[in-house]
């Protein structure tokens, strides 16, 4: 045993304070030994290899750029030399080109001019005007007959159209390819 010179008041204050730290490093433990506690660890611990790998991705983005913007640099070079020469040997298709590109955007600069006469269409077909402003005279002959009839037929359509005020819809059958039969000649409408 040793000698030991320090009183019993100093020997309790001692313990105390090491019962204090103890105590104090148990509540650190529960405190990460709770749920809350597992959660900030694991935060902390994400966060820090996400940290990492970002800063690897960095790197990568940077060595990848730099390769990449050279490689262009060259294609781009390569190519201005190769249109350049071509652009000597023949000259006619890049100048068609220019005066295409120039008439396009001077046409864009340029304010649209209101049509003239703008007549009234419906989809895509020219519409007649309610009054005929003229009035053919057709023989008897078959092809002049032929050629009154289909007049005819083009103003019965004409006026139809006008009267509706929309594009003509074709039919269609509203059953599924599926729901049909192929056995039925005519198709259901409804």
């Amino acid at each position: 045993m040793t000698a030991d010179t320090r009183n019993p008041k100093e020997i309790e204050a001692e313990i105390a304070l090491e019962r204090a730290r103890l105590g104090r490093d148990l509540d650190v433990l529960q405190n990460r030994l709770t749920v809350d506690g597992l959660m900030e660890e694991v935060k902390l611990q994400v966060r820090g290899q996400i940290d990492e790998v970002t800063a690897q991705l960095r790197g990568q983005v940077g060595v990848v750029t730099r390769d990449v913007s050279l490689v262009m640099r060259d294609q781009i070079a390569v190519a201005s030399d190769t249109v350049s020469r071509t652009a000597q040997k023949n000259p006619w298709p890049f100048a068609v080109i220019g005066l295409g590109l120039a008439w396009l955007a001077i046409s864009a600069v340029t304010p649209e001019r209101a049509p003239r006469n703008k007549k009234p269409r419906v989809g895509m077909a020219p519409v007649k005007p309610a009054t005929r402003p003229e009035v053919h005279h057709y023989d008897s002959s078959p092809a002049d007959m032929a050629a009154a009839r289909l007049e005819d037929d083009a103003d019965l359509w004409a006026d139809h159209t006008l009267a509706a005020q929309a594009r003509p819809v074709p039919a269609y059958d509203t059953d599924p390819l599926w729901a049909r039969d192929d056995y039925d000649p005519a198709p259901r409408r409804r």
